[in-house]
């Protein structure tokens, strides 16, 4: 999995909405969760987010992402290496959590709940933590669909393009995951031509070629509906909701998993 995040990294700045979270989404987490004086544990190195709360320490198993990738240490803000399935705070310690993405990057659903308990554990008794979802439709778009919308200027960025392409190959595959492979593929069949894509896009064909990190990964994400991840979360919360994080391109898809009074399991 570290090769995978380390392919990713290398093409950072060719990213963009939604992988990257635009400054609504930064807006809406700070919005659900109140941090402005909050000790904030983020969950990976996402740099747009660095500067919530009153001090960050952001949490990452790869030494190459956070040199990478995070903007770097202050006097109120830190990245240090560690296990998401093993939070190096104490039981009960942490203000509020963060994370972007995170369960999209979980191959299966005891994965996913796994990091569930983790930040249940971690959080305080009135701690508060969101993760926003990459999340698949109830009903799910056919490739030709997506394909027609691309090529009609109705998908923002290529990144946007991404998710939906993936979101159509997970079919009725268990727990929603995919092989990253399969999303390179997926892609491939419903755009053979990637000159075609970037003519009636307007994208960049580097940017298009972001996409080829998934060759030979031997990393699988997964897209599960909004409505699977809350019940999957409120095994080990309480209170459980969805908050929107904006209008940009895929946000009706992307919204926080806002997750309070967690569960303790002794």
């Amino acid at each position: 999995m570290t090769e995978h995040w380390n392919a990713i990294r290398r093409h950072w700045q060719l990213l963009g909405s939604p992988l990257r979270p635009p400054l609504e989404v930064v807006q809406a987490y700070d919005r659900e969760l109140e941090l402005g004086r909050s000790h904030v544990v983020m969950l990976g190195v996402t740099p747009e987010l660095a500067g919530l709360g009153a001090a960050m320490t952001s949490v990452d198993e790869s030494a190459d992402m956070i040199a990478g990738i995070w903007p770097g240490d202050t006097d109120t803000r830190k990245a240090v290496r560690g296990d998401w399935f093993d939070l190096p705070f104490p039981v009960a310690s942490v203000d509020a959590l963060i994370g972007d993405g995170c369960l999209s990057v979980m191959g299966s659903a005891d994965l996913r709940r796994t990091l569930f308990a983790s930040i249940a554990r971690a959080l305080k008794a009135n701690g508060r933590a969101a993760i926003r979802l990459y999340a698949s439709p109830a009903t799910g778009d056919q490739p030709q669909d997506v394909r027609a919308l691309a090529l009609s200027g109705g998908v923002s960025t290529f990144h946007e393009l991404k998710w939906r392409v993936a979101m159509t190959a997970t079919g009725g595959a268990p727990d929603y995951t995919i092989p990253v492979t399969g999303i390179l593929e997926q892609f491939h069949r419903i755009f053979p031509d990637r000159e075609e894509l970037s003519t009636r896009t307007g994208w960049e064909l580097p940017v298009i070629g972001t996409i080829d990190v998934y060759r030979n990964s031997s990393a699988a994400y997964s897209f599960a509906p909004a409505e699977a991840l809350i019940v999957e979360a409120q095994m080990f919360f309480d209170d459980v909701r969805l908050a929107s994080t904006g209008t940009y391109g895929l946000a009706e898809r992307c919204p926080l998993l806002v997750l309070r009074s967690p569960k303790r399991r002794d």
